[in-house]
């Protein structure tokens, strides 16, 4: 079939075809795909290895072994013989928690079904969530079921009990020597409970210390803050105002590092007809730079030089003689154009532009950046209170490390998530830990600090545990616990410090209530405003007040002039990884099994290359090499990734675990072997070889091929409007087919529908997750994804334009369309795949017999087939899988179902109250999880309803419209925002 472009010649962005992969451009994709199936999707079913049973069906037949599954916690009860009056068996419960990481806190919504959590959303009334919830948020929830999680409490090794860890707390807590040997190696935290416990055990202990230890807050960010107001601030970016925004290396849009408040709110104020511009300097394609306007590909250590020529040229155009005095250097020419446009923009919106940078810039960069926003905002900067503590300090660990072996430390107590794995690879803080008496270590995994150190206790998961946190701007959450500890040996990791404080003698519950009591002691009615915060998950009155602070410009000058010239040669660039995060996530198969979002990679980590240095070094896909740095090397696989800077190798963290869960065991490669202290971001004058073997990757992007088809439109915005009304119109209108007629029934009902507006979807995969979590889908593993069998209802097509070294870049999320003539229903035997009268395509599981033509007749390639048996186990296989949906047996085919269980549970809920279904009660799994608000459903026989409007919206699309399926889910064009002066 020819591409849809010579049928209907729509510009997609400069005319250019969209393409997959380098592979794929060439026409040489590795072990090509005969056509539009992956390789080897037809073949027989072999079984799954030993190791993926390990991995992934333990999550269903190892969690029979959990004992005391169904405990509630000790506070509150519910007898199931005689349930309370607000628990109805069989209806779900929602409580409103909190999640924590890097420190703050975002609001959760936990559904729990008889006392057990089944599904994470987001709280609308939290601040931070808005009702969303990124990946790791839903996946969160199979952390809490890992049969593989730390069942024993060891002393050096060997099986011991709770009641000698805490003799020995309670022995180190009566001290006499102020706490001279006592250190606490913890993660910064915004949690006012954990910062009342460390005021609580240093006024007891004043020669103790709290040393902070993260991976990924290096505290470039904190002394960037110092170095301008000279006191530890954190900016407050408004989003919605900005019409021009400048990101120097920050995926403020990834989900994982920008949280999910910042990409609703920049989306939301894209909208047409006035766009914003975002102008993107980086290192390696990331989610942001994919959602660029005007994109530079720089190397790391170039990123500080072209923020300095920017600052410079700003000056000029601003007449502020401090700023033009700082010096551009030598710019090659698309840097010096990319400076040019993005300067002369910052300049013509002056208190609509915005300027941000990412944690792995320097401080000098971070402090630059905040004094250009206060050259462009009228002398201030939008900020508040930095809330962590202890505050992050790249000094503290080698420190520590320092202090063990001079014999000063006795007491360890370590809270912070797996530091040997994480610490520079010049700090040896594994070899250290066996040097001190008593270290002790509470943590989910048997890893690699758990080996190292004289204790190790399991640790609760956060839905099991009380807590408390506080989002970026202070609102706070009471987290509280959905089920009691699973694993009878586990203790809240603030348990261990709760002997220093004192308050041993008192519960984690008692703990809160009293922290809490003193903020209600106002209105001296705690109990009703307690059970207030808990329904609603946050703390009224706890936000923090916006400050407007002046930027010392006299310092920050002072240390941009110091940033140390770029380097030369090949350079590496260390990246948190947008699935496992630094690692902690390594463990969870529905992370390892999600696509990335840039390179559609799953169960793995590779290194980043660009196709240039690919080239020159005669290197492809999968090719092993050898990189040296400082006496230190490792050997990992070649992936070359469209958009990567020249001469930059990216390392993604968090894989290469030796210890710990078997998911997270050997896979990929660890790349904290050349990260060392000095240079926790990038490096320059590392040393690459090509070694023997090749590595097969599990790569989803050139799964289920469109056969040409291009389906992922955008345009500029100046061109689509200058088409008037004729936009679109035959992507839009109802093409003749050869399908009879169906019949329109008289009787009013509902047409369910959905929409996807391309032009605010970022690709951050929260919808994917949510759809695994709500609709029972497992993870297959590695092997069975490199044979096209991943059973994602929900994926994102990934596509490149253009340039194969500067691409532009679209995403495109992709399910069932349930189209009104679907050409699966035509060909089923057995009837299995039918037609609603509400438009829905539906599958009857129990007719399917997997002839799997229904899958050969589609042309949007959104069927599944579970050739194995995925879901297996015990009678506790259930425990975090949502009761509203069948669990499929092996040999039928999946798809999207549109939420049909929601549509119906709506439905019973406005029966009894005798009512129509409201617009907006029917809510899709994807819909409800998205931060930027991409998807809508609902019902277009509704004129009001928001599907019916981007319906008829002249950006909408039908994929595919030429072959006459009328599908019932539309896309929306995305619009891009060019600068004019950069051509």
């Amino acid at each position: 079939m020819p591409p849809l472009t010579d049928r209907y010649p729509l510009p997609v962005l400069e005319g250019a075809e969209p393409w997959r992969s380098l592979e794929a451009r060439q026409g040489a994709a590795p072990a090509p795909s005969p056509g539009e199936f992956p390789l080897d999707a037809d073949a027989p079913p072999r079984g799954l290895s030993r190791r993926v049973l390990l991995e992934l069906a333990a999550f269903g037949t190892a969690a029979a072994g959990l004992t005391g599954c169904f405990r509630a916690p000790p506070e509150k009860v519910l007898p199931y013989s005689r349930p309370p009056p607000d628990v109805t068996p069989g209806i779900p419960l929602h409580y409103a928690t909190g999640l924590s990481l890097d420190g703050y806190a975002r609001g959760v919504l936990v559904r729990s079904q008889e006392g057990r959590p089944t599904l994470v959303q987001g709280n609308p009334s939290h601040p931070e969530s808005l009702g969303a919830a990124g990946a790791h948020e839903q996946a969160s929830l199979l952390g809490l079921y890992d049969p593989h999680r730390a069942r024993a409490v060891r002393h050096r090794g060997a099986p011991t009990s709770l009641s000698q860890v805490f003799q020995m707390v309670r022995r180190r807590a009566a001290r006499q020597d102020g706490g001279a040997g006592l250190r606490l190696l913890v993660e910064p935290t915004a949690s006012p409970l954990w910062t009342r416990t460390f005021e609580r055990i240093l006024a007891r202990f004043p020669k103790a210390r709290v040393v902070p230890f993260s991976a990924t807050q290096t505290g470039n960010a904190h002394e960037g803050a110092r170095l301008a107001w000279g006191r530890p601030l954190r900016a407050m970016p408004d989003w919605g105002s900005a019409r021009a925004v400048v990101v120097l290396d920050d995926d403020f849009l990834s989900t994982l590092t920008g949280g999910l408040r910042a990409p609703r709110e920049f989306v939301s104020a894209r909208m047409p007809p006035a766009l914003n511009r975002l102008w993107v300097v980086e290192s390696r394609l990331s989610l942001t730079g994919a959602f660029a306007d005007e994109r530079l590909r720089a190397r790391p250590s170039r990123v500080p030089w072209i923020a300095r020529a920017l600052a410079a040229e700003l000056g000029r155009l601003l007449g502020h003689d401090a700023l033009r005095g700082i010096g551009r250097g030598v710019l090659e020419p698309a840097e010096h154009r990319w400076v040019a446009g993005a300067a002369r923009d910052l300049a013509e919106q002056g208190d609509g532009a915005l300027i941000v940078v990412g944690e792995s810039q320097p401080a000098a960069v971070h402090a630059l950046a905040h004094l250009l926003n206060a050259t462009l905002h009228g002398g201030t900067v939008r900020c508040v209170d930095s809330l962590l503590v202890p505050a992050p300090d790249e000094a503290a660990l080698p420190a520590l490390v320092a202090d063990i072996r001079a014999g000063v430390v006795d007491t360890l107590l370590i809270t912070a998530w797996n530091p040997v794995y994480r610490a520079p690879t010049d700090v040896p803080l594994g070899e250290a830990l066996g040097l001190v008496e008593d270290a002790v270590y509470c943590a989910l995994h048997d890893d690699e600090t758990a080996a190292r150190v004289s204790w190790s206790v399991p640790s609760t998961h956060p839905f099991e545990a009380w807590d408390d946190g506080r989002a970026v701007d202070g609102t706070a959450t009471i987290l509280q616990p959905l089920i009691a500890p699973l694993v009878e040996s586990a203790v809240p990791p603030l348990e261990l410090l709760a002997a220093f404080a004192g308050a041993l003698a008192t519960t984690p519950y008692e703990r809160l209530r009293a922290q809490w009591r003193e903020h209600a002691a106002a209105s001296g009615r705690f109990e009703e405003e307690w059970e207030r915060w808990l329904a609603e998950g946050v703390v009224p009155g706890t936000r923090l007040p916006v400050q407007q602070a002046a930027v010392d410009a006299a310092s920050v000058l002072a240390a941009v002039q110091s940033l140390p010239p770029s380097g030369d040669g090949l350079e590496l660039h260390f990246v948190t990884d947008t699935k496992v995060h630094d690692g902690r996530y390594g463990a969870n198969p529905w992370l390892q099994e999600l696509p990335d979002p840039v390179t559609q990679l799953t169960w793995d980590n590779a290194v980043w290359v660009s196709p240039a240095t690919a080239s020159r070094l005669s290197l492809v896909r999968g090719d092993r090499v050898r990189l040296e740095l400082r006496g230190r090397s490792m050997e990992a696989p070649v992936l070359v990734v469209p958009g990567q800077a020249n001469d930059t190798l990216t390392l993604p963290l968090g894989y290469g675990q030796r210890l710990g869960s078997p998911v997270a065991r050997g896979v990929g490669f660890d790349a904290q072997v050349l990260r060392f202290q000095d240079a926790p971001w990038w490096a320059s004058g590392v040393r690459l070889t090509r070694v023997e073997g090749h590595h097969d990757f599990a790569l989803t992007q050139e799964h289920w091929h469109m056969e040409g088809r291009p389906i992922a439109l955008q345009t500029t915005a100046a061109r689509f409007a200058a088409q008037g009304d004729v936009r679109l119109p035959a992507l839009q209108a109802s093409e003749a087919h050869l399908y009879p007629p169906r019949p329109v029934s008289d009787a009013p009902g509902h047409r369910w529908g959905m929409a996807i507006d391309l032009h605010r979807c970022t690709g951050c995969s929260a919808c994917v997750v949510a759809c695994q979590a709500e609709n029972n889908i497992p993870a297959v593993g590695k092997d069975q994804v490199r044979r096209g069998r991943e059973m994602h209802w929900l994926r994102i097509d990934r596509y490149f334009m253009g340039d194969a070294d500067n691409p532009a870049v679209i995403t495109q999320p992709l399910m069932c369309v349930h189209c009104e003539y679907a050409p699966c229903e035509y060909v089923c035997p057995v009837a299995a795949t039918v037609h609603s009268d509400e438009g829905l395509n539906q599958m009857v599981y129990n007719r399917c017999v997997g002839t799997r033509y229904c899958s050969n007749n589609c042309p949007y390639k959104v069927r599944r087939f579970n050739y194995l048996e995925y879901n297996r186990g015990g009678p506790l296989d259930r425990m975090y899988r949502n009761p509203q949906v069948t669990v499929r047996s092996r040999g039928v085919m999946e798809k999207c179902t549109y939420c049909v269980q929601r549509i119906e549970a709506a439905r019973i809920t406005a029966r009894v109250a005798h009512r129509a279904i409201r617009q907006g009660e029917v809510r899709t799994a994807c819909q409800q999880a998205c931060p930027t608000e991409a998807i809508v459903f609902g019902d277009l026989n509704q004129p009001e309803d928001p599907v019916t409007r981007l319906h008829q919206d002249p950006r909408h699309y039908a994929l595919l419209n030429h072959l006459g399926t009328q599908p019932r889910t539309v896309h929306l064009i995305r619009l891009k925002n060019p600068s004019e002066a950069t051509g």
